[in-house]
């Protein structure tokens, strides 16, 4: 009686006002991750049974999601954090969420650091501070607390697509495994991360079809699959028949056929990673080729190395992975001023290539390496690609590296001093008016100059109502387009008699040489002038980065990293540190963070390191992780800042957690995005 006077509910909630839900009966499910943290007091965990209601506008809510922990875990830990992924309905923006329990006992106490609601299908994540208790014998006595979006501080990570994946293993004796299966995935827009595919159970048993969800980057069309096994478990054999991937967004289907073993020791190949490439409609994505690889080592003293050599491709259909440079035509290989040849049949056609990555592993009595450059010969294209290198890959030599990415020179061959051709494509919007019969002119403002004034003389009956009409012109090379002016003039200068538009809907300008793409959205009139001085201006709202305009971005920069590890008790570790940096441009690669005569990544110390890679551009997201070695390895790190020493730009990645497999969540890896 006494709680119902003072407006409680059973649990020592406040009540809420009886109000209409709406409740999607039918919509898109989409995946959501949480991450909990449980604060570090005593008796700060619970044993209660944890939830999630998520609202949207117009009060458009989820299910009560529930957070069950795994097979193994009966409570939320004191000093521990916790990820779940729950499937619900999509709210749109999210503008509440609210986190509870059913405990009612003294047991059920819980003190809640902070929660985090990531939404991968709209590349967005949410991270609210909470601090304190969820009980009814403390604080305030609620069970359930209620966190507005505008208290949280948020964070773009990578967008993702979800795919059904149906794997279907084989029809052959053996032919299920125990084994752990990775996939990465290749599109027309970049790759995944590898993932591991879930086991849950039976699943990859003899002739099989498993299905279940997979949340890939937003790539597509995609291209090519690799496929790698790594021969764990009492059964490390595999034999894989075929994929099937679905966009559940746009129903495209992609088909992936193998028909044969991943396997050390079965099957003709004897290999435990395969290529498959993507067919739609019985249409192959790519085609296959074989690729000579040519490495001349530099004519200079002590320029050969006794070390192992590998090797990864990049192009427009992604990577090669990794090949080690095993079977030359010599056998001493990598000797001075000495070609080695290495092939690589069956491999998928990558198309036009970027760059190279090549390294070695340091061993042998005389490791240190001057290579001079390397040929990458496509058979399938008849076309060789050149990657110069002409430096030290030593750790006593020039800046101590031992991995080098050298830019494809072929590129080069464009010349963009002299003039470069446009081609203007106007779309006439579909309106009863829209169309003209008179002339049309436009100038493009790019970053680095401006067109003089182009004519789109009105010829074979142009810009009719609904059409598209292509002009092509010759200027000296603007740089990106960001503007463009548009005008609509008489022909013969004639005076204009009556008021008269011409409706355009769209302009794109596409850059020929390179075959960059400037959209315009326009749907505007454009009034008819007898001179040159009435026009509309127009901003570009897209733009679309050939591939061969990326690969002249390629140039090697200096990035400056400084990594700050945290003032916490234990926070330094001995362990090796590592670090993958992610650009619109690509990714550096695994990187040692290493420093002669310096103890690093002590408590509240600061370290620096400079590393040239080739140039990421815009930098998404950055992975720090360590191998867990020495016999102080749990790391906390407060945050890593990367700046690009060419033009000066410095992202801050704030991490603010451990890298521990005896604390928090047990990763000793963690993927951070910027803060701006």
């Amino acid at each position: 009686m006494l709680q119902a006077k003072l407006g409680l509910d059973r649990n020592a909630n406040k009540k809420k006002k009886k109000k209409k839900v709406a409740v999607a009966e039918e919509g898109p499910i989409i995946p959501y991750h949480f991450t909990l943290s449980t604060g570090m007091e005593r008796e700060a965990g619970t044993f209660a049974r944890v939830y999630v209601i998520i609202t949207g506008p117009n009060d458009m809510e989820t299910d009560r999601l529930w957070l069950d922990l795994p097979e193994g875990k009966n409570c939320f830990t004191a000093g521990t954090m916790e990820h779940f992924v729950s499937y619900g309905t999509d709210v749109g923006e999210i503008k509440r969420v609210e986190l509870g329990h059913n405990g009612v006992t003294p047991e059920s106490c819980w003190l809640v650091d902070d929660l985090s609601v990531a939404v991968p299908t709209k590349g967005i994540k949410y991270i609210f501070p909470c601090k304190c208790w969820l009980a009814k014998d403390r604080g305030d006595g609620l069970t359930a607390r209620l966190f507005n979006v505008l208290d949280s501080s948020t964070i773009n990570i990578n967008r993702k697509v979800i795919y059904s994946a149906t794997v279907v293993t084989g029809d052959n004796q053996y032919a299920g495994t125990d084994t752990n299966i990775f996939l990465t995935v290749y599109g027309a827009n970049g790759s995944t991360e590898e993932m591991m595919l879930p086991k849950n159970g039976d699943r990859f048993e003899r002739d099989q079809e498993d299905t279940f969800s997979l949340e890939v980057d937003d790539i597509a069309p995609l291209k090519k699959i690799r496929v790698r096994i790594d021969c764990s478990g009492s059964r490390p054999d595999w034999f894989l028949d075929r994929i099937l991937m679905r966009n559940l967004n746009t129903e495209d289907m992609y088909l992936f056929t193998y028909e044969n073993w991943l396997s050390k020791t079965k099957g003709p190949k004897r290999i435990k990673v395969c290529e498959l490439g993507a067919v739609v409609d019985e249409e192959e994505m790519v085609e296959k080729t074989t690729y000579i690889i040519q490495v001349q080592t530099s004519d200079v003293g002590g320029a050969g190395t006794d070390a192992n050599v590998y090797l990864m491709v990049f192009g427009e259909y992604g990577d090669t992975g990794t090949l080690p440079l095993k079977e030359s035509t010599n056998r001493n290989k990598f000797e001075r001023k000495i070609k080695d040849v290495f092939r690589f049949p069956e491999m998928l056609s990558l198309g036009e290539l970027s760059k190279i990555r090549v390294w070695h592993d340091n061993k042998g009595p005389c490791p240190g390496w001057h290579l001079e450059y390397i040929d990458v010969k496509d058979e399938a294209m008849d076309q060789t690609f050149r990657f110069p290198c002409d430096r030290w890959l030593a750790k006593n030599e020039d800046d101590g590296q031992i991995m080098r990415e050298l830019a494809c020179a072929n590129n080069d061959a464009i010349d963009l001093s002299d003039k470069t051709k446009y081609e203007i494509a106007t779309t006439t919007a579909t309106t009863d008016d829209a169309s003209t019969t008179e002339n049309a002119w436009i100038v493009l403002e790019g970053r680095k100059a401006r067109s003089k004034e182009f004519v789109l003389e009105n010829k074979k009956k142009k810009f009719l109502r609904g059409a598209t009409d292509a002009f092509e012109f010759s200027s000296k090379h603007l740089g990106e387009i960001a503007g463009i002016c548009i005008g609509h003039i008489t022909k013969d200068g004639k005076k204009v008699k009556s008021e008269a538009f011409w409706r355009v809907l769209e302009v794109v300008v596409t850059e020929k040489e390179l075959g960059n793409k400037y959209f315009f959205h326009c749907d505007a009139q454009i009034p008819l002038a007898a001179k040159k001085d009435k026009f509309l201006t127009f901003e570009c709202f897209k733009t679309i980065e050939s591939f061969a305009s990326k690969v002249r971005n390629l140039v090697p920069v200096k990035y400056e990293f400084i990594v700050i590890t945290g003032d916490e008790k234990g926070a330094g570790t001995d362990s090796n540190v590592f670090i993958s940096i992610y650009g619109v441009n690509g990714d550096s690669g695994k990187r040692h963070l290493q420093k002669k005569f310096r103890n690093l990544f002590e408590r509240g110390q600061t370290d620096r390191f400079v590393l040239e890679m080739l140039d990421l551009g815009e930098l998404l997201r950055v992975k720090v992780e360590h191998d867990n070695s020495g016999t102080n390895s749990g790391w906390y790190l407060e945050c890593v800042e990367v700046t690009n020493t060419a033009n000066s730009v410095t992202t801050i990645f704030q991490c603010g957690k451990w890298l521990d497999s005896r604390k928090a969540d047990g990763q000793i890896q963690r993927v951070l995005y910027p803060k701006y």
